[in-house]
């Protein structure tokens, strides 16, 4: 039986995917200072920051990313979070269509140490 655990995450509202120039690979920096629009059709690039983690991957683990429009509802845990890590939802439904072909590349940066 697999066992699935969480090892991080990352939250970004879409109007608030620009980003400056403090950005760097694997540490996107979004300065939160306007709003953007996000114009229905039009293919944009997200660039989420995921909280740092530590984990070890052995033989056989598998990452798995998962992606939702869904913001988890304020309690003691995410309380804990920083400042940017939520956002108030906009309350309608929306539908997301995820380009990864030859023209739109997805990708996950993480950093890996080894012993």
């Amino acid at each position: 039986m697999a066992r699935t655990s969480r090892s991080t995450s990352g939250y970004l509202k879409a109007s608030h995917r620009e980003l400056d120039e403090r950005t760097t690979e694997g540490n996107p920096y979004h300065p939160h200072t306007r709003s953007v629009p996000v114009e229905p059709g039009k293919i944009e690039e997200y660039v989420l920051r995921l909280y740092p983690f530590a984990n070890t991957f052995k033989p056989g683990h598998r990452l798995v990313v998962e992606l939702s429009n869904d913001e988890p509802l304020a309690d003691e845990h995410n309380a804990l979070l920083p400042p940017d890590a939520f956002h108030l939802p906009v309350g309608r439904p929306v539908t997301h269509k995820i380009y990864r072909d030859a023209a739109h590349h997805s990708r996950l940066v993480l950093p890996f140490t080894r012993r």
